[in-house]
């Protein structure tokens, strides 16, 4: 497979978990078919993060909008995930808590996991960079650290590529 991206996943510097809470609050993420039936077995373990709004609203209208390939996790308001829930004043996502806390095998959808990365492509084999401007401090800290986005999101590119193709990437750009 040939895959197309952005350098940018390669030269900018990105590692900070505030600005991927970005993408809680920008509501409408992408979502693969083949998630809809995990996110519904793990729905137990992450409704407990969430506030009763949320817990409401997934319970009478689902977490879902659109279908087939347009198919995204809801947005209350067009604002928030409806998974997403607040803990001093940051957006956190219930997956990954319940992931970290061992409750669930599924970390997020791979689209949270990847941002600010999006792939597209009828082989999803476009990668670009989103650029949004809540993620400008996280931006800042990583070139203040060093730490290049495609470094920070290691786990996730793995996730959706395999081993093979990060280390690929790194070799090919210069990376360890």
């Amino acid at each position: 497979m040939t895959t197309e991206y952005s350098q940018q996943i390669l030269h900018v510097t990105y590692p900070n978990a505030k600005a991927h809470a970005a993408l809680l609050r920008e509501g409408g993420a992408p979502l693969l078919e083949e998630e809809v039936k995990t996110i519904k077995s793990a729905l137990k373990s992450v409704m407990k993060y969430l506030c009763e709004d949320k817990r409401n609203i997934i319970s009478a209208i689902g977490f879902t909008d659109g279908a087939g390939k347009d198919l995204e996790l809801k947005s209350l308001n067009d604002e928030d995930c409806v998974f997403a829930f607040r803990e001093e004043g940051i957006a956190k996502c219930s997956f990954e808590r319940a992931f970290y806390n061992k409750e669930i095998s599924f970390q997020k959808p791979i689209s949270c996991h990847l941002f600010p990365i999006r792939i597209s492509g009828k082989k999803r084999n476009i990668i670009r960079y989103e650029e949004i401007y809540e993620c400008r401090d996280a931006l800042d800290e990583g070139k203040e650290k060093k730490i290049k986005m495609a470094d920070f999101l290691k786990s996730a590119l793995t996730r959706e590529y395999g081993k093979e193709f990060y280390k690929g990437l790194k070799e090919k750009f210069g990376g360890k």
